[in-house]
């Protein structure tokens, strides 16, 4: 049988008066569990910052890439720099599109004033015959 000894530690009056000492001093180094590290802390808060804002850009470029169309029609399945370059090869075509329409446009609007005026032109033409024809009955 084995039998282990006790360890008896007797505490003098000098030795309870730096424990109480120790006690309002901090209880373990900087780092350790259990006590605020304002590094750390700030580590930890820049962290999940950035993994905020990687996730926000995840998630802008799986919205982007389901409204980028690909050539045949069907949305994009691919790599963050093709889904960017089928999204500016968009936006061209639709700059481009648009500018196009605009001159369309503005040939319609002159196609119609100039249509407005033809009219005016043969209602002043009809109230003239119209009048001449009532000028010549009496």
């Amino acid at each position: 049988m084995i039998v282990k000894k006790r360890q008896v530690t007797t505490i003098q009056m000098s030795d309870i008066s730096d424990i109480e000492e120790d006690q309002t001093a901090p209880i373990a180094p900087p780092g350790l569990p259990g006590q605020f590290d304002p590094k750390r802390h700030a580590r930890e808060q820049h962290n999940a910052l950035e993994r905020r804002r990687r996730d926000n850009i995840k998630d802008m470029y799986t919205s982007l890439r389901e409204v980028v169309p690909d050539t045949n029609g069907e949305r994009v399945q691919a790599s963050r720099a093709v889904i960017l370059k089928r999204a500016i090869e968009t936006i061209e075509k639709g700059q481009s599109d648009s500018a196009a329409l605009s001159i369309e446009l503005a040939a319609q609007e002159a196609k119609n004033q100039h249509l407005k005026e033809e009219i005016a032109r043969l209602k002043a033409k009809k109230e003239a015959a119209k009048l001449a024809a009532t000028v010549t009955k009496k």
